[in-house]
């Protein structure tokens, strides 16, 4: 799958789980349940993995996806369980870009958002040490950069200025 299709693929998700939540899911959407939302969620997460290495986009969603199925509730995202080996994956490429200094800005500013929550991070303490990163640039007012990025984008656009 490309970008593209995930972030395709994650706003049908994102907006079945809302609209599921709001009483609002229509008939054309009857094949889909949150269950199979939960398990579709799972393999764009395993796709966003694959890709980690070779697309620091990809890693950025896959360690949002990560995040985010730790701190809110999978009611509302449509992100359940997630898959260990695609975790692990995603944390141990983090750590490859950060010992390398090969992560960007946004990345690091991300990153020390969600190390906010520094319990999401535990159970991969033995792999990657994650810190915060000092005198980052700030992003807060960069919300057109955020669009069509999948959930990461709609989550960004939520909280960061116009």
């Amino acid at each position: 799958m490309t970008l593209t299709d995930l972030t395709n693929k994650e706003n049908e998700l994102y907006l079945f789980t809302i609209n599921l939540y709001n009483g609002k899911v229509n008939s054309g959407s009857k094949d889909l349940t949150l269950d199979k939302v939960y398990a579709e969620y799972k393999n764009v997460h395993k796709e966003y993995a694959k890709m980690a290495n070779k697309d620091i986009e990809s890693l950025k969603r896959g360690l949002f996806i990560q995040w985010y199925s730790m701190t809110e509730p999978n009611y509302l995202t449509g992100i359940a369980e997630l898959d260990e080996k695609s975790e692990l994956k995603i944390i141990a490429e983090l750590k490859n870009r950060i010992d390398k200094n090969t992560t960007d800005n946004e990345l690091n500013w991300m990153l020390n958002h969600y190390l906010e929550w520094n319990y999401v991070f535990e159970k991969f303490k033995n792999i990657a040490d994650l810190r915060k990163k000092e005198n980052l640039k700030n992003l807060t007012n960069k919300k057109p950069k955020m669009i069509n990025r999948g959930q990461m984008g709609i989550y960004w656009n939520s909280i960061i200025e116009e």
